[in-house]
């Protein structure tokens, strides 16, 4: 087995950082698109308020998904451990966008969140190597 020289190790960790960036870029982009359409939403229909937090929640939950999905499509592995780490980069920019509107308590609703924000990138992680695989397979067997 040839060894692998440092050239190599440090242009596959380059390119691991980037389709890190790639996947959180279009994540934020589909969580933008998705609470722009909930904004326009709220403008055309006679919502409730309270319905802006399920939706704004369920818009940063696709994000996730799609931002877990992408990189452990592109990564081919560990892609339960890649939506559990956009899960909480998510939660961890709606803690900031708390603290910059001075909202310092920890409520039952972030812990609820929390776990929606995590479990939606695990699944997209998890669908992300299905899809690989579903994808390997049928090129093996074509």
């Amino acid at each position: 087995m040839p060894k692998t020289t440092h050239y190599q190790k440090t242009k596959s960790s380059y390119s691991s950082i980037g389709y890190i960036l790639y996947a959180a870029i279009i994540g934020i982009i589909i969580t933008f698109l998705f609470l722009l359409f909930c904004a326009w939403l709220f403008t055309i229909t006679r919502l409730s308020p309270w319905v802006a937090v399920p939706l704004s929640t369920a818009a940063v939950c696709i994000g996730s998904f799609v931002s877990g999905y992408i990189l452990a499509q592109k990564l081919n592995k560990n892609g339960l451990f890649c939506g559990l780490c956009f899960g909480i980069f998510y939660f961890t920019l709606y803690l900031l966008a708390a603290l910059l509107n001075k909202q310092f308590d920890y409520t039952a609703f972030a812990c609820i969140k929390l776990v929606c924000y995590t479990l939606s990138g695990c699944i997209g992680g998890f669908c992300g190597i299905l899809f690989n695989e579903h994808a390997a397979r049928k090129r093996h067997l074509h």
